[in-house]
């Protein structure tokens, strides 16, 4: 070889062979139609900032795989090429982004770069190179030019540049077509973010039916959030040209700070700049996993809703179950299918199955060994079922649930208390308080406020704090994007100016008194009334009922009661649904089923303190100490909600400003504060900036609230 045509320098890529493209409205890659179950990915680490590593994307990949999540939009640029690499080689979907954003200039015509010739070149070169560096790999099946932009005719010569050098991927813009005098084309994907589910299904269902909807954002996931998650993927399972969408976002974008004592928080806007300078706050902490990738509750959920196979009930009574492959390109033959037969949260019988037969996009029965299934009268039967991984993988370790649901044989139904006490039952009062005695057991409430003051079992105090009514919850990021926290302010204030009207008291039997408390509210024009029936062996039947006649009021955050137990009642046995925190508008994830903790594990450490640790349709719940003295809360009409932490809602609840607290900012308390509740609101996600939860989770003053629970001693 001559020096003329001696290699200079040389390089190689792997690549692969398929298919992208847009057919009959719907996103085809290898002539198959796909859902996208994706998120957006910040380049982020906490503690070299967007800088990350070979490691960094592995775990992210990893962790994404674990939790069904299939696809990657790189927001708003083209990322580190290794990135393409792995996900070539794992298998994740790309929208390869541009990094072109620019929406602080407007997105009117007049104030748009995207309408201004100057910028036509700058425009068309990032799109380009981008396209450019990023063909060769099959991981990438959608370019997108960029993000909140604007548009004009700068988007339309990018989509020309991007189709004459790689005409085979779709591309994708979201601004593309709005507020824009440009007619012709430029987007082969209708991404509109945060579009609402109302929304989409009015003004867009059945309009075009050439391009696929694909959400480029949705599902806020700031703090405490994705709540209806479940509602969006509703949507897109019965819509064929609806697939799929992109959360906002991954990762929580704090970087580790320090307090003087060395405790490790997430910072974020106003921890670094002085006070004058301009911040987001905490609006670069929107993700679902913490910066150190710790999953945040509402993962569990986002799980659950991507999952790629699901169980149906066919036939119970004789154990047949359906099950259904959402892939698109595997059977179900790598997956184990465990069962279990529960009774009131006890398992009862399990088994395992292959899933033969089951090829992708089909679904196929199968008949579980339940063998003679004999309902018992008043006991609550659940069957679980787990996908399981059963191949050797590098990234979802064996035996890994993929997969899984719960299905209902019986419906919950009130408890009878067939059993009552024959113990014997004193009374004492004075103008203040209402004394009661019977076996093992003190109670005393207050005549000036309706309240049970005090609860001794074995003369050891279990009421920290007495037991009121309570509205009233820590404000999530969503509620002050919404602006609850001044909204609803008149519930947080409610109990302030509460006085009683009635109080009295009847001995029923010589084992049995019911006392009576009426309260008035007066900013809400309402009245609670409290009934408790109390038994000579310290059981206490508490019946509550709420109403509100204040015109207009705004939704209710909460309504139920609360109360504070000594810091050692720290042991949680529960019924109902966990173990993760759930809400009722994020609670499909969470098994109703029998579970063993603690109050400090109730916790979660949102980086932006706020409401957490909540649970639903819970049947019972018990507090106790190491020697098994404690209580037993049972619910009576319907299943009930509660929280129990060594913190109060006020330790989450910094008024009506965020104040840039975290983690450090709270510090458990020596006591435990529990709340039961008849409701709590949702936590809503369709952003963070003034959707509220979706009415069916939402609360108002226009009915009678009515809801009853059992208080039960636990003694060893």
């Amino acid at each position: 070889m001559n020096k003329e045509n001696a290699v200079v320098e040389a390089t190689s890529i792997k690549i692969g062979f398929r298919t992208s493209e847009i057919k009959g409205g719907q996103l085809l890659v290898n002539g198959t139609p796909i859902l996208l179950k994706g998120v957006n990915r910040h380049e982020h680490n906490p503690y070299f900032g967007h800088v990350v590593n070979r490691k960094n994307m592995l775990d992210d990949i990893r962790t994404m795989k674990k939790f069904n999540i299939n696809a990657v939009r790189t927001c708003h640029y083209p990322n580190d090429p290794l990135w393409y690499e792995l996900c070539d080689e794992y298998g994740i979907y790309l929208y390869d982004e541009a990094n072109i954003e620019s929406h602080g200039m407007g997105y009117e015509p007049k104030n748009t770069l995207a309408n201004n010739p100057e910028w036509k070149s700058a425009h068309v070169e990032r799109t380009s190179n981008m396209v450019e560096r990023d063909k060769n790999h099959p991981s990438v099946i959608v370019w997108s030019m960029g993000n909140e932009a604007g548009t004009g005719p700068n988007f339309l010569a990018c989509y020309k540049k991007i189709n004459e050098i790689d005409g085979n991927r779709p591309v994708h813009y979201e601004r593309a077509e709005k507020m824009t005098d440009v007619k012709e084309r430029h987007t082969d994907i209708i991404g509109d973010m945060y579009r609402s589910i109302e929304s989409v299904e009015k003004r867009w269902i059945g309009t075009d039916s050439e391009r696929p909807f694909i959400w480029c954002e949705y599902s806020h996931a700031m703090g405490n959030s994705n709540g209806n998650f479940k509602e969006y993927w509703d949507l897109v399972r019965k819509n064929r040209q609806m697939q799929g969408g992109f959360i906002w976002d991954w990762m929580d974008q704090g970087i580790a700070k320090y307090t003087e004592k060395g405790e490790r928080f997430w910072a974020y806007g106003g921890h670094f700049e002085p006070k004058w300078v301009y911040n987001d706050g905490n609006f670069c902490l929107n993700g679902v996993v913490d910066p150190d990738l710790t999953p945040h509750p509402a993962l569990y959920e986002v799980k659950k809703v991507y999952q790629n196979i699901h169980f149906a009930a066919v036939n119970l009574s004789k154990g047949i179950i359906k099950v259904s492959n959402e892939q698109f390109f595997k059977n179900l033959n790598d997956y184990q299918i465990r069962w279990e037969l529960l009774a009131n949260g006890t398992v009862q019988k399990s088994g395992e199955f292959t899933p033969e037969g089951v090829a992708p996009q089909s679904e196929k029965e199968f008949t579980l060994d339940l063998g003679d299934l004999n309902l018992n009268e008043g006991t609550e039967y659940f069957i679980n079922l787990f996908a399981l991984q059963a191949r050797k993988s590098e990234l979802i370790p064996f035996g890994h649930v993929v997969a899984s649901e719960q299905l209902a044989i019986s419906k919950f139904k009130t408890p009878k208390n067939n059993l009552i006490s024959s113990d014997l039952i004193s009374i004492q009062e004075n103008a203040d308080k209402l004394s009661l005695a019977g076996k093992d057991f003190t109670a005393s409430f207050s005549k000036k406020s309706g309240a049970v003051t005090s609860y001794k079992l074995n003369g050891y105090e279990l009421i920290e704090d007495q037991l009121v009514p309570d509205f009233w919850r820590a404000p999530t990021d969503n509620d002050f994007g919404n602006q609850m926290p001044e909204r609803c302010k008149i519930w947080k204030q409610a109990m302030n100016d509460a006085s009683i009207q009635e109080f009295t008291s009847k001995q029923i039997s010589k084992s049995e008194v019911s006392v009576h408390a009426k309260l008035q509210l007066p900013s809400i024009k309402g009245s609670i009334e409290l009934t408790y029936t109390i038994y000579g062996d310290g059981k206490i039947d508490v019946d509550y009922s709420f109403e509100a006649k204040q015109q207009k009021l705004p939704e209710i955050p909460r309504i139920g009661l609360q109360f504070k137990l000594p810091q050692e009642f720290n042991n949680l046995t529960y019924y109902g649904r966990g173990p993760q925190e759930n809400y009722i508008d994020r609670n499909t994830a969470s098994f109703i089923g029998l579970y063993q903790s603690n109050a400090a594990d109730q916790y979660f450490p949102y980086n932006r303190p706020q409401e957490n640790g909540h649970k639903t349709d819970v049947r019972w719940l018990s507090l106790t100490n190491q020697s098994g003295l404690g209580v037993k809360i049972i619910a009576s009409s319907e299943p009930i909600e509660f929280n129990a932490l060594h913190y109060t809602t006020s330790d989450f609840d910094p008024g009506t400003e965020k104040l840039g607290r975290t983690t450090a900012d709270v510090k458990e308390h020596k006591f435990v504060e529990v709340h039961i509740d008849h409701k709590m609101m949702g936590l809503g996600g369709d952003n963070s900036w003034g959707a509220k939860p979706h009415n069916p989770y939402l609360y108002y003053a226009d009915k009678v609230y009515h809801y009853s629970f059992t208080i039960v001693p636990v003694i060893k």
